[in-house]
C-alpha cells in the first residue's frame, strides 16, 4: 500500500529564505512519526504542508498516492474530516468562546448531530481536562497552556484517523499534560496515524515508530527509530 501521506521534492520559500529545500519523505498509515531538528529548520512548515494547510512552491504532496491538488472536493472534505491539527500557538478563534471553538468542527463536519449531542461531546472533553468551568470564556481569558489544551481537544473532537501535533507539550501544566499524553497514547493504540513536531523526549519515546530529522530545510534522516539511533 502507498504511504498515507508522501512529499516528493517539496520546496517552499519566501523571497529571501528557503524554508523547505527539496524535501522527500513519506508517512506510513497507522504509524507515528516524530519530526525533529533545531529551531527554524522547517519542522512546523513541513507539518503544515503534509496537512494541506501550506501549499508548496514546487513538488508534490500525495494522499494515498494521489496528488492533493488533484483530489475532488468530496475527497478533500473527507480528508479534513478525518484529520485534526493542533497548532503550536493554539490558533483558536479569538471572537468565539471555548465552547464555540470546540463545537465548530462538529457543526461543520457532522451536521446530522443535534445541538444536545454536540453539547454533550464538547462538555465531556472539557470535563475530562477540568476545563468545563471555562466553556464560556474566550481564549484571551485563559492561559497559553489552557489554549493549547483546547487546540488539542479541537483536533481530536472528530476522533480523527490522522492527527497532526505541533509542539504540543510546552506551557502545559503537569496534570493537564498527563491527561493529554494518555489521550495521545490511546489514539495511537487505536491505530491513529500521528505526525508530531516535538522536542519532548518523553512524547517521542511514547509514540514514535519513525523519526524524520531536519536541518536547514532538508531531511538528514528518515527511518524507524532504531535506524536513526544507529545513524
Amino acid at each position: 500500500m502507498p504511504p498515507l501521506i508522501e512529499l516528493k521534492d517539496v520546496v517552499l520559500q519566501t523571497p529571501d529564505y528557503v524554508i523547505l529545500d527539496g524535501v522527500s519523505v513519506s508517512f506510513p498509515c497507522g504509524e507515528s512519526t516524530v519530526i525533529m531538528g533545531p529551531s527554524g529548520c522547517g519542522k512546523s512548515t513541513l507539518l503544515k504542508v503534509a496537512a494541506g494547510i501550506s501549499i508548496p512552491d514546487s513538488g508534490e504532496v500525495l494522499l494515498e498516492g494521489r496528488g492533493m491538488q488533484w483530489l475532488p472536493e468530496k475527497r478533500r472534505r473527507e480528508f479534513r474530516r478525518m484529520s485534526g491539527f493542533m497548532f503550536q500557538d493554539g490558533a483558536l478563534w479569538a471572537n468565539m468562546t471555548i465552547y464555540e471553538n470546540l463545537a465548530l468542527p462538529l457543526q461543520f463536519h457532522r451536521p446530522e448531530l443535534e445541538a444536545v449531542q454536540v453539547r454533550e461531546k464538547v462538555l465531556a472533553l472539557l470535563e475530562n481536562m477540568r476545563l468545563a468551568d471555562s466553556a464560556n470564556l474566550r481564549p484571551a481569558q485563559m492561559s497559553m497552556g489552557e489554549n493549547k489544551i483546547v487546540s488539542f481537544l479541537r483536533a481530536v473532537i472528530l476522533e480523527p484517523a490522522l492527527l497532526f501535533l505541533d509542539e504540543p507539550t510546552p506551557s502545559i501544566d503537569h496534570v493537564l499534560l498527563e491527561k493529554m499524553m494518555a489521550m495521545i497514547k490511546e489514539m495511537k493504540a487505536r491505530g491513529c496515524t500521528i505526525l508530531a513536531v516535538t522536542h519532548d523526549a518523553r512524547l517521542t519515546s511514547l509514540i514514535a515508530n519513525f523519526l524524520v530529522v531536519l536541518k536547514d530545510g532538508r531531511v538528514l534522516e528518515a527511518a524507524d527509530v532504531a535506524a536513526v539511533r544507529r545513524s
